[in-house]
């Protein structure tokens, strides 16, 4: 049994309490039997002083009588398995030397005492001891060995207490096994070791003990499937431990009948004597009892129903004579009471006697070292691991490295801890020398006090402290708010906390200040907390900034100040033609009365003087020969070619005031100063006008003029257009911008022969909602360097004095601005140029609005 408990344990607690495990399943065998050889085995199967205690038989001599040796070896295993049980459900917490006084409190006093009273007498079959001789039946003990056992294990867990961390704020925390295989192992173990008990429970080989090993395995059997039916249900898998414990509480339960009842009783109270054992173990959890292998629900729940089962399922010829049911099942329930009372009771009453002079259990330090190095001192693969590591953790020293042994499961542990600390040791150094080699200061300080724990030699050159100096500092010493003062720490870091990155003041050694950009983290770890600051010196930045301010404020000026060159020569080039178009519609005014007076009149004139030449024909019809005086007159007068010429005259008079009249209306046309601003005009009239009062540049020899120019052919391709709204005097002046440069390139080109200089006027209505206007010479052309530039005010390709730069970007601005339309230009040299105009058919309200504001702004400029 021994072996079979040692593997059960060591399996089912962790590995670094292994050793302390194995160790007291040993200790207490050795002590138990010595024990109960000197003193035990007196005590319980010696002569009997009332049925209470024996008093013969100390330090046993079995020489002479070989078979009582047999008997003792048996019944000391019986010792040895009640006092072991106690190693497995105190394992991980109790001190080495106080397991042993405890070992020798159970297998010296407790077990032999209560043995006495319920099985001295059983070699002789005639029981003395008073409990037996009341008709307590145990066949093998579920409670003479396995409650006692159990119940002993329950005071001590009560007195020393539960695992570290093993309930957490009313949370049950799991502490797995180390080695389940051989916890399972045990189990079998155990499985044979309970046929020896079982078996030999009869003190000799009759036709008996095979019902009894059978009885024995079924019980076994039916309390592992209930212990598998349990656990599934969880969602846990077939969980070893119910496989394991289902089991063992079968068996235990069976150990008080397994002589008296038949297999189908046996496979019942196996069954529940697991579901008991399950009962037991969640109420003792729920009671916060830390068992580790579920020592007490095993051995002292099931052992108590065993001893139960006994009058419900044995027959009656069992009991003693006369003894129902009913009152056996009340001699076993007291067997049960005074087990609990007895084994618990003394076991606590002695643990508290011994509390005040002998620490029972380890320090909390030893428990996590575990018991195998705390207790024994033994060496293991896990706490040379745990060493290095502890070693590490207090020095920070990442060089360490854990001894590796291949051929073991914590030595392949080892290999890839030591895997991982070449890799973090290596990505240590990387990280310090980033820090190391980085530009920005970075500070580490305490969350509490702001002291400053680490800095970086950046942060010495930009604060000028040395590191030594740093440290141990207040990080309000290095830095002030930017750029108003806060005077709650707290609140100053609250902000830094919120914002990715704040500009504050930084403050050097000397006092002075500087500009510094701070981003500031928290590290959270388990028990503490710090702040990293990266502090960076912007002190060059805002420089730039200054300057970049400043030159941004100098190209604004400029930019204003050529704005405002442009709209003081667009606002002269206005006035020049608001001038102009005032003059001309003066001079068309003044010249337009007279020319129409001299036009009336001159019908009648024409009227009357032939009149006058049908009255002197009468009168030479009817005075063929007048008077010499009259006749010398008509030949001073030369009167024929007088009659002949003055129609011809008349008619010359009234060519050329129709003449004048055409000119002065196109005057008019051109100025539009006697319409609105805007207006739905024909543009075809408004070209044509333009190209009237340019007629003397279109063709140079009219009017008499002597001139060696040729004429310039004007092509008109003129589509079906409808009135448009737009502003007519200001088009105008875009025509008359565009003829004049276009007769400008054709009068400095060199023409063949067969090529004559030609404008090409084209309009057309675009989309119904636009009009298109082409002006198009064939003249020599514009550099294609020069088109970018073409619409800039000041901008021209023509002599000094010879133009202002301001006419096509007046024009743009007609067009573009006033207009909201598009003007572009399309030239290559040698081929001429051709200037296309896009505007609306109407002008929009808010366009008007808007043009309207545009032109105030510029006229009260």
């Amino acid at each position: 049994m021994q072996p079979g408990f040692m593997c059960l344990e060591s399996g089912l607690t962790r590995s670094k309490n292994s050793i302390n495990v194995a160790v007291k399943n040993l200790s207490d065998f050795g002590i138990s039997v010595l024990l109960f050889w000197a003193l035990g085995y007196a005590l319980m199967f010696g002569a009997s002083q009332a049925g209470w205690i024996g008093s013969t038989g100390f330090l046993m001599d079995w020489e002479s009588t070989p078979e009582q040796a047999t008997f003792f070896i048996f019944q000391a295993m019986f010792c040895s398995t009640a006092t072991t049980i106690v190693s497995g459900a105190v394992a991980e917490r109790l001190k080495f030397s106080a397991y042993l006084c405890i070992a020798a409190f159970i297998s010296g006093i407790i077990y032999p005492l209560y043995g006495h009273w319920a099985w001295n007498g059983i070699r002789t079959g005639t029981f003395v001891g008073w409990l037996g001789d009341l008709g307590f039946i145990d066949q093998a003990g579920a409670t003479v060995v396995h409650s006692i056992g159990g119940w002993t294990s329950l005071a001590v867990l009560l007195v020393v207490g539960p695992r570290f961390g093993r309930f957490v704020a009313n949370a049950t925390q799991r502490i797995h096994g180390s080695n389940l295989p051989l916890s399972v192992m045990g189990t079998m173990f155990l499985w044979l070791g309970w046929l020896g008990f079982n078996g030999g429970s009869l003190l000799h080989l009759g036709p008996q003990v095979p019902a009894i090993l059978g009885n024995t395995i079924l019980a076994g059997a039916t309390g592992m499937l209930i212990g598998i039916l349990f656990s599934w249900p969880k969602g846990q898998g077939a969980r070893v431990e119910y496989l394991i414990n289902g089991s063992l509480a079968g068996l235990v339960s069976i150990t008080g009948s397994c002589h008296s009842v038949s297999s189908g009783s046996a496979a019942l109270i196996g069954a529940v004597g697991a579901l008991v054992m399950l009962f037991f173990s969640r109420f003792l959890l729920r009671c916060q009892v830390d068992d580790a292998v579920d020592a007490v629900a095993v051995h002292a729940g099931a052992g108590a129903w065993g001893t139960v089962a006994v009058a419900l399922f044995s027959p009656l010829d069992t009991f003693a004579p006369g003894v129902s049911r009913l009152e056996q099942l009340g001699i076993q329930t007291l067997g049960i009471i005074l087990a609990f009372l007895w084994a618990f009771g003394l076991t606590w009453l002695f643990l508290k006697c011994l509390t005040p002079w002998f620490s029972l259990r380890v320090s909390v330090e030893a428990e996590e070292l575990g018991l195998n190095v705390s207790e024994h001192g033994a060496k293991t693969e896990t706490y040379e691991l745990f060493r290095v590591m502890d070693e590490q953790a207090a020095t920070q020293d990442l060089s360490l490295r854990v001894p590796v042994d291949p051929f073991t499961e914590a030595g392949h542990i080892a290999m890839r801890y030591n895997s991982v600390m070449d890799v973090m040791e290596e990505s240590l150094l990387r990280i310090e020398a980033i820090i190391e080699t980085a530009t920005d200061a970075i500070i580490t300080f305490t969350t509490n006090t702001l002291e400053i724990l680490t800095v970086n030699p950046s942060a010495e050159r930009m604060f000028g402290y040395t590191g030594d100096v740093l440290v141990g500092m207040s990080i309000l010493d290095l830095v002030r708010c930017y750029p108003g003062a806060i005077a709650d720490r707290t609140q100053f870091f609250v902000q830094l906390l919120d914002q990715n990155v704040k500009e504050i003041l930084g403050q050097r050694a000397d006092g002075s200040h500087f500009p510094v950009e701070a981003s500031l983290r928290r590290a959270e770890l388990k028990t503490r907390s710090f702040y990293t600051g990266t502090f960076r010196d912007i002190t060059e930045r805002k420089q730039a900034e200054e300057a970049e301010k400043h030159q941004a404020k100098t190209v604004q000026l400029e930019r204003a100040l050529l704005e405002l060159q442009r709209t003081q020569s667009q606002l002269i080039q206005s006035e020049k033609m608001s001038s102009l178009g005032q003059m001309v519609a003066g001079v068309a005014h003044e010249i337009n009365n007279p020319v129409n007076f001299i036009y009336g009149n001159l019908i009648y004139a024409q009227s009357y003087s032939d009149d006058l030449l049908r009255l002197l024909d009468l009168y030479q019809e009817y005075y063929p020969e007048p008077p010499s005086e009259i006749q010398g007159k008509l030949e001073e007068l030369e009167w024929e070619f007088l009659q002949e010429d003055l129609p011809k005259l008349h008619n010359s008079l009234l060519v050329g005031a129709e003449r004048i009249r055409q000119i002065v209306q196109s005057l008019r046309t051109f100025s539009r100063l006697d319409e609105a601003e805007v207006k739905n005009v024909d543009l075809h009239e408004n070209l044509e006008s333009t190209l009237l009062i340019l007629q003397h540049r279109l063709h140079p020899k009219c009017g008499e003029i002597p001139s060696k120019r040729r004429n310039i052919q004007v092509v008109k391709e003129y589509g079906d257009l409808p009135l448009v709204e737009c502003y007519a005097g200001q088009l105008n002046q875009v025509f008359m911008n565009l003829l004049n440069n276009a007769i400008d390139a054709l009068e400095e080109t060199q023409f063949d022969e067969d090529r004559e200089p030609t404008i090409l006027i084209q309009t057309e209505w675009k989309n119904q909602d636009w009009i298109r206007i082409v002006i198009q010479d064939n003249g020599m052309g514009i550099q294609p360097e020069y088109l970018p530039k073409l619409f800039d005010p000041f901008f021209t390709t023509k002599e000094v004095g010879k133009g202002t730069g301001l006419g096509l970007s007046i024009s743009y601005q007609i067009i573009v601005d006033r207009h909201q339309g598009v003007m572009k230009c399309h030239s290559e040299v040698g081929q001429g140029a051709k200037f296309i105009l896009e505007i609306p058919v109407t002008q929009l309200p808010n366009r008007r609005e808007s043009t309207a504001r545009l032109t105030g702004t510029a006229a009260h400029s």
